[in-house]
């Protein structure tokens, strides 16, 4: 089969796909009182992407748009039944978002597949997952679970803003420049160098040190540790 003959096929399928969409998302209308199958519903050929919502825009129309390469009949590799039903539904839950009241409780988690978009997959079954594992729609999922916002251990949050300090001050005192240029370093490998080059950066500073014909880039830090001595001279 030519990659021709194999895409012809793909879109020949469109019509049987879209009424399987459309069936779906009439079910999940009566029960929510939206009107999902009436948004347009597009097919495409993306290798990476299986489907999408996009809300409307000033450019585009709402749509629906789905991968022939992942839910064509007449591949090998297409999703299962149960898979690809999950799909539409993933993809109706973020339509979902669009048009439903969301109840505050289920607001607290931001971003695309956040806890609304996984509030809205527990009212139609949906898998809350962003990316598709083949095989996860037969699973049960507890929706309790995912919904439930995590308790903020506040000793946690104490501890974790102490280690930031901490870090923001020793990533500020490695930054502090405390060589100069034509300053002469000793290195336990390469022997003594001159500095030639110093280069800042956000938490550490590099220095370009010659040996003999060579040029060398050092942290300073291994240098302050080590303090102008040399290597029978350091304890």
């Amino acid at each position: 089969m030519t990659k021709q003959q194999m895409f012809k096929m793909l879109h020949d399928e469109e019509p049987v796909l879209r009424a399987e969409i459309t069936a779906l998302y009439s079910v999940l209308d009566h029960k929510l009182g939206l009107h999902g199958a009436e948004v347009p519903i597009t097919f495409g050929m993306d290798e990476k992407a299986l489907g999408s919502y996009l809300p409307p825009s000033y450019d585009d129309e709402e749509q629906f748009q789905f991968s022939l390469f992942f839910i064509g009949f007449c591949l090998n590799e297409q999703l299962s039944k149960t898979d690809r039903i999950n799909l539409y539904k993933h993809e109706y839950a973020h339509y979902m978002t669009r048009h439903i009241s969301i109840p505050s409780e289920y607001t607290w988690q931001p971003g695309v597949h956040g806890s609304a978009w996984k509030y809205c997959c527990s009212l139609i079954g949906a898998i809350p997952s962003d990316y598709y594992v083949e095989g996860q729609s037969l699973k049960k999922v507890d929706y309790d679970s995912v919904l439930k916002r995590p308790n903020v251990d506040h000793a946690q949050v104490q501890m974790l803003d102490t280690y930031r300090t901490q870090r923001a001050y020793k990533n500020m005192e490695n930054s502090k420049i405390k060589y100069e240029i034509g300053d002469t370093v000793s290195h336990p490998k390469f022997g003594e160098g001159t500095v030639k080059d110093i280069e800042k950066q956000p938490s550490s500073v590099r220095l370009h040190i010659a040996f003999g014909d060579e040029i060398k880039i050092i942290d300073q830090k291994w240098l302050v540790k080590t303090g102008y001595k040399k290597v029978s001279e350091r304890q």
